[in-house]
């Protein structure tokens, strides 16, 4: 692949590989082991510096254990994303010796019952890409010729389609990992262009679930996200050579910085995972968490973090080292910790006004909570 056409989202790879943690190859879900390593970790001081106030959160959010079953339909389940305020959906597998997908479902919070939604073909794995009122929408992966197609499961109907079949070279570029939004009923999403079998371009389609057709939305495009309930999307100045998001309808441009390695938006904000240096006394990767456009450094993590994610009131992040499940609260412009005595490999999946947290261990078992703000 030639050098100047090399994605901009290829960082969220290359920058994850450079500190000594390891995290997981595979996103699709959290299970007891996905997270935590072989070997303890011992801990010897917060990996976290805040430059933001750090304060007691009682009075700001509630949070109660959550009891999930360890297995649904005689396989293994993980929690995948929130569907509303009562349903979560699950992901059902079997480790062989890895985790294997085999079917995806909805969990009812309030009646404890499990519906499948569909099952997978063997061969064949998939990633929850996102979801909506009605819909979930994911990538669907042939594991023997490594073709990728999107598709989406209306729960409402039970019905499933396929969207798009992506190009043939798109598994084996960093554009896999690019974001897909959907809303006004349209889904938007990325694929490569080739000539002569070799990658020279990247643009941004569009899928209407009306006309049921893909159109191009914008050449030279990727990774499209919300910004104050308009598309947005990542661009490259082909005069400069830097990346930039570009918001449909405005002309101002947000730069980015080339050691962006994750982006997030929620409302009119958006906010970054960057790589900042190595740490001297450690050789760690140094990791910090910014808001932009204001390019206000929030966080530094002396240990890698991933899977930035924001709602109305918060803003969170995976860690790959046991340490309390900390929290920036958005209106409060601060920073709190959910739970002071766990300890843990964090994950957060949010809703519109409330949040899972999942607490794996290397000892013991995974934890959930389900937590909202007062």
């Amino acid at each position: 692949m030639k050098k100047d056409i090399v994605f901009f989202i290829l960082f969220v790879l290359l920058t994850l590989l450079c500190g000594c943690q390891d995290p997981v190859a595979n996103d699709l879900f959290v299970s007891d082991s996905s997270v935590s390593g072989s070997q303890s970790y011992e801990r010897n001081e917060m990996i976290y510096q805040f430059n933001r106030p750090f304060i007691k959160g009682e009075n700001y959010f509630q949070i109660e254990p959550l009891t999930l079953p360890s297995e649904l339909n005689s396989m293994k389940s993980a929690v995948s994303a929130v569907l509303s305020e009562t349903q979560l959906l699950m992901l059902l597998y079997e480790e062989d010796p890895v985790p294997v997908i085999r079917e995806a479902g909805i969990y009812d919070l309030v009646s404890g019952e499990y519906r499948t939604s569909f099952t997978l073909d063997e061969g064949r794995t998939i990633s929850i890409e996102c979801t909506t009122d009605s819909l979930i929408l994911y990538k669907e992966t042939d594991i023997a010729s490594n073709t990728v197609s999107l598709n989406c499961y209306d729960w409402n109907t039970g019905k499933r389609n396929q969207i798009y079949q992506f190009s043939p070279e798109y598994a084996h570029t960093s554009a896999f990992y690019n974001d897909i939004v959907s809303g006004d009923g349209k889904v938007y999403f990325d694929d490569v262009v080739t000539e002569e079998e070799k990658v020279v371009g990247v643009n941004l389609l569009e899928y209407d679930f009306a006309t049921k057709e893909v159109r191009l939305y914008r050449e030279n495009a990727q990774n499209p996200l919300w910004i104050d309930s308009r598309l947005a999307y990542i661009c490259k100045d082909e005069n400069t050579d830097q990346h930039f998001v570009e918001v449909s309808g405005y002309e101002d441009r947000i730069y980015l910085d080339e050691n962006i390695s994750l982006l997030t938006s929620t409302g009119n904000e958006l906010y970054s995972i960057n790589y900042e240096s190595n740490d001297p006394k450690t050789n760690r990767t140094i990791w910090s968490i910014r808001s932009l456009p204001a390019d206000e450094e929030l966080l530094l993590s002396s240990n890698a973090i991933d899977q930035l994610a924001a709602n109305c009131s918060v803003v969170t992040w995976r860690n790959f080292t046991p340490e309390k499940p900390v929290i920036y609260l958005r209106e409060q412009d601060c920073f709190t910790v959910l739970l002071e005595d766990e300890l843990a490999y964090n994950t957060y999946l949010l809703g519109a006004e409330w949040g899972v947290l999942i607490c794996s261990h290397d000892n013991s078992p995974t934890a959930y909570y389900i937590f909202s703000l007062t």
